[in-house]
C-alpha cells in the first residue's frame, strides 16, 4: 500500500475533524449536569469557597480538575461556561488526531491507509460530537485517557503527566492508571516496572491534591462516590443494556472486541495493548451498569480504540488479498462501516439531544419563574439540581438524590418494596428532607412523581399536606400557544406530627400510572387508576389525586363529576390554585359572576402571573360557546 506524506496525513485529519465539527455543531447544547460544576465554579469566584451550597464543604461534583480549570479562566474574567464547551470541542479534536497517531503505531507506516480508516470512524462518530461540546469534562477525560495509551505504546514518561491529569479530572483515572499497569504485567509477563514507577511519581506529583481534598472535604472520595455506589443484578443488567446499545451502534455487534481473540498471538505489542485496554475498561463499564445519562457517554474514553480495534479486525480478514485490489476493497469497506456507525445511532442521539434541550429550557424556565415571583431567601429540594440551582447561585438547594448533600448519600433510606423505577440514583431519604422542610420542592416530571427520591415523598402525610403547587404557563414551542403549567411544589402549611410514611405503596404506584395515561391523553385509563388510588389510600386523600381525575372528567364532558370533585378540593383547601382554575371557567361559562370574582380573587392571590394568559384563554372558550 502507498505511504501517505506528513502533509497528506495532517490534511486527512483536519478532514476528519471537520467533519466532526459539523456534527458537534448539529448538536450543539449544555448538559444539565455541567451546572453542578458551574455553580461551584460560581461560588469560588465569588468568595464564597468551593462549595454547592455556601457553608456546606461537601465535594458533590466527579471532576476536580475540570472545576479548577474553569475557576483558572474564571478568574482570567472569562466567561468559564463558554470556556468549557470550546475547550470540550477541541478535547474532541485532539481525541480524533489521537486516534490516528495510536492507528499509526498498531499497523505500521506500510498500512497507513488502515489508520486512515480508523481515523474516519472516529470522525463520524455522533457520541463523540455530542459529548464534546457539552460542557463537561467528558471529552477532556477521553483525550487524556487516550494520551496515556498512546504514551504508555511510545514508552514516554510523559505518561506520568498523562496520568497526573486523568486521575485530576476524574476519580476513575484511578482505573485507567491500574489496567495500564495490569497490561504491562500482561504483555511483558513480568514486575511492570515502566507503568509502576509513573504511576508512583505521579501519586507523588499528585499529594497536594490529595491532602487538599481531605482536609477541605473530609474525604479522598467525592460526594457522589457515595450517591452512586453499589453493586445488585439491576445494575449488572442495566450495565449489559448499556453495553450492547454501543456495540450495537458502533461497534458492530462486538465484532472489534471478538475477532481479535482468534489472532491475539500474532498482534504486535501496541495492538494487544489497544485490545485489552479496550476489554478491560469495557467490562468496567458494564460492571458498574453504565451511565445515567444516554449517548454512551461513559465509552467516550474507548471510541478511538475501538474504530482502531474494528479496522485491525479487517486487516485480519483481508490480508491475504491481492494488493492490486486491497486499496478498493479497504475503500469499499470503509465507506460502508462510517455508513453504518453514521446511520444506526442517528435516531437514538438525536431523541436524546432534542429531549435534553427541551429538558434544559424547562428547568430554566421554572427556576426564573421561581425566581422572579418570590423574593425571599428560599430553598428548593429537587432531583434534577444542575441548570436549576445554577439558575438559584447563593439559595440553599437539597439534591434530593445526594450528589451534593452527604446525608442522602451516606445514610440513605432502604429501597421501598413494590416501588418500580427505571431510575438508577435510588437513594433517597425522604425523612431527612422534610425534617429540612425545604420552602420548594420541584419533580424532575412536574407534578408526576418518578424518582425513587419523588415517590417516596408520597408515602408521607407531611408532603401531602404541607406541599401545593405553583406553576406558570410554559411553552415548548415558542411560535405555538398550546403550552402546559410548569409546577413547583410549595410548603404553604406548617410540617407537624411525627415525620413516617402512612400512605400504602399501592397509592403511589397506581398514582403515577393515571398521571401516565394522563399525560398521554388517555382520560379514561388515568381514572381507572386513579379510582385504583383512591381504594388503597387512607383518608385523606392527596388533593392532587382527585383534582387529576377531576380533570379527566372534564375532558370527557362529564362535567357535573368535575365540579363536584374541584368544590371538594377547595373545601378542604382554598390554595389550590388549579380548582380555582377550572371553577373560574365554568363561572364564565355559566355566567356566574359572583363566583367568577371569587376564583378571580384567589388565583391572583395563588399566581397572580398567570391571570392574564388564563383570562385570555377563558375568553375564547366563551366565545366558541356562544357560537
Amino acid at each position: 500500500m502507498n505511504e501517505i506524506s506528513k502533509n497528506n496525513q495532517y490534511l486527512l485529519c483536519f478532514s476528519a475533524i471537520l467533519i466532526y465539527t459539523i456534527l458537534a455543531n448539529s448538536f450543539n447544547f449544555t448538559q444539565d449536569d455541567a451546572y453542578i460544576s458551574y455553580r461551584y465554579v460560581a461560588n469560588y469566584l465569588n468568595g464564597d469557597g468551593l462549595v454547592y451550597n455556601i457553608g456546606e464543604q461537601i465535594e458533590g461534583f466527579t471532576n476536580f480538575g475540570w472545576v479548577i480549570f474553569l475557576i483558572f479562566f474564571g478568574t482570567l474574567g472569562a466567561d468559564f461556561l463558554v470556556v468549557s464547551k470550546i475547550s470540550g470541542f477541541l478535547f474532541g479534536c485532539g481525541i480524533i488526531f489521537l486516534t490516528f497517531q495510536i492507528a499509526k503505531e498498531v499497523f505500521g507506516r506500510d498500512r497507513l491507509w488502515f489508520a486512515v480508516a480508523a481515523l474516519s470512524l472516529a470522525a463520524v462518530n455522533q457520541s463523540l460530537a455530542y459529548w464534546s461540546p457539552a460542557g463537561l469534562e467528558t471529552a477532556a477525560f477521553a483525550f487524556f485517557v487516550m494520551l496515556a495509551i498512546y504514551l504508555y505504546i511510545k514508552r514516554s514518561y510523559w505518561l506520568i503527566f498523562a496520568f497526573v491529569i486523568v486521575v485530576w479530572l476524574r476519580p476513575d483515572g484511578a482505573l485507567v492508571v491500574g489496567l495500564l499497569i495490569l497490561i504491562e504485567l500482561i504483555n511483558s509477563k513480568k514486575f511492570p516496572k515502566f507503568t509502576f514507577n509513573a504511576a508512583i511519581i505521579a501519586l507523588i506529583l499528585s499529594l497536594p491534591f490529595v491532602v487538599f481534598k481531605i482536609s477541605y472535604y473530609g474525604s479522598i472520595f467525592p460526594n457522589p462516590f457515595y450517591a452512586k455506589t453499589g453493586f445488585n443484578i439491576e445494575q449488572l443488567t442495566n450495565g449489559l443494556e448499556y453495553t450492547f446499545r454501543f456495540l450495537r451502534h458502533y461497534g458492530f455487534f462486538g465484532f472489534g472486541l471478538v475477532m481479535p481473540i482468534f489472532f491475539f498471538k500474532k498482534m504486535p505489542s501496541s495492538a494487544r495493548t489497544v485490545y485489552l485496554f479496550v476489554l478491560l475498561y469495557t467490562a468496567y463499564i458494564t460492571l458498574v451498569g453504565g451511565d445515567v445519562l444516554k449517548v454512551h457517554r461513559f465509552f467516550l474514553p474507548i471510541i478511538g480504540s475501538s474504530a482502531v480495534l474494528i479496522i485491525m479486525s479487517v486487516m485480519f480478514l483481508i490480508q491475504k488479498v491481492k494488493k492490486s485490489t486491497l486499496n478498493s476493497l479497504l475503500l469499499l469497506i470503509t465507506l460502508v462501516l462510517v455508513g453504518f456507525s453514521y446511520f444506526l445511532p442517528k435516531t437514538f442521539v438525536k431523541y436524546y439531544n432534542y429531549r435534553e434541550i427541551k429538558f434544559l429550557e424547562k428547568m430554566e424556565f421554572t427556576a426564573t419563574g421561581l425566581l422572579n415571583s418570590d423574593s425571599t431567601n428560599f430553598s428548593v429540594a429537587l432531583p434534577t439540581i444542575g441548570i436549576f440551582g445554577y439558575i438559584l447561585l447563593g439559595h440553599e438547594i437539597i439534591d434530593m438524590v445526594g450528589l451534593t448533600d452527604s446525608t442522602i448519600a451516606r445514610h440513605s433510606e432502604k429501597p421501598v418494596p413494590g416501588m418500580e423505577t427505571t431510575w438508577k440514583e435510588t437513594k433517597h431519604n425522604s425523612k431527612y428532607i422534610l425534617t429540612r422542610a425545604p420552602d420548594y420542592i420541584s419533580f424532575s416530571t412536574g407534578i408526576k412523581p418518578s424518582a425513587p427520591a419523588e415517590r417516596a415523598l408520597l408515602l408521607y402525610p407531611q408532603f401531602l399536606n404541607s406541599y401545593l403547587t405553583r406553576g406558570w404557563f410554559y411553552k415548548s414551542d415558542p411560535n405555538s400557544n398550546v403550552g402546559i403549567m410548569s409546577n413547583v411544589f410549595k410548603k404553604v402549611h406548617p410540617i407537624v406530627g411525627e415525620i413516617k410514611p402512612v400512605y400504602p405503596v399501592k397509592f403511589v404506584e397506581n398514582y403515577k400510572l393515571g398521571l401516565d395515561n394522563y399525560t398521554s391523553r388517555k382520560f379514561k385509563e388515568a381514572i381507572f387508576y386513579f379510582n385504583k388510588a383512591l381504594k388503597s389510600s387512607p383518608e385523606p386523600f392527596y388533593l392532587y389525586l382527585i383534582y387529576s381525575k377531576g380533570f379527566c372528567h372534564m375532558v370527557l364532558q362529564e362535567h357535573k363529576k368535575s365540579v363536584r370533585m374541584f368544590e371538594m378540593i377547595l373545601a378542604r383547601d382554598s390554595l389550590v390554585y388549579e380548582a380555582h382554575k377550572e371553577l373560574y371557567m365554568y363561572a364564565r361559562l355559566d355566567r356566574d359572576k359572583e363566583a367568577e370574582e371569587l376564583h378571580e380573587r384567589w388565583i391572583k392571590e395563588l399566581v397572580p402571573w398567570y391571570f392574564d394568559r388564563l383570562s385570555s384563554e377563558v375568553d375564547k372558550l366563551v366565545e366558541q360557546n356562544r357560537r
